[in-house]
């Protein structure tokens, strides 16, 4: 019974957690006359959409240190491993943010966070063997949730051509 309300509270939020990405997605494509005092509001979706998914990425990432640090039997070789691992989406969504503040075109920024995202999805699939605790379900909801964060991204990184 535990386990399945788990499962339902992780879908209910990872779901929940789209929500941000379908909504600032939806805001890039309004018309540059629409704006708040100065700021277009396409404009600041674009760039509130960037930050989030960093921060998303670098959530995906501490999962890793999470089932390493629960799981005793991984050997010195796979803990080392799935630590690092889990230390270069922050990177990697730090650097997409660093891009977008120097001038570097929204479109290459929303394409590196899908690049960044799928990354972490196929690093779950080769990483998630080795945490016996990690429930059958979490493999499929990281897919779908990966699949959605990164179609908003591609309908806003269309907003940029």
């Amino acid at each position: 019974m535990a386990a399945l309300i788990g499962m339902r509270n992780a879908q209910t939020l990872g779901n929940l957690g789209l929500l941000p990405f379908l909504a600032l997605a939806a805001l890039t494509w309004l018309p540059s006359e629409f704006a708040i005092g100065e700021l277009g509001i396409a404009w600041l979706a674009q760039r509130s959409l960037v930050a989030y998914a960093a921060v998303i990425v670098s959530f995906l990432g501490a999962v890793h240190w999470g089932f390493a640090l629960m799981t005793p039997t991984l050997t010195r070789p796979r803990l080392r491993q799935s630590l690092l691992w889990g230390v270069l989406p922050s990177l990697l969504g730090w650097l997409a943010l660093l891009m977008l503040f120097v001038g570097i075109k929204a479109w290459l920024v929303f394409a590196i966070l899908i690049g960044d995202l799928l990354l972490c999805r196929l690093m779950d699939g080769a990483l998630l063997q080795h945490y016996p605790g990690v429930p059958d379900w979490y493999l499929g909801l990281r897919t779908r949730l990966t699949a959605g964060a990164s179609l908003a991204l591609a309908i806003a990184m269309i907003t940029t051509f």
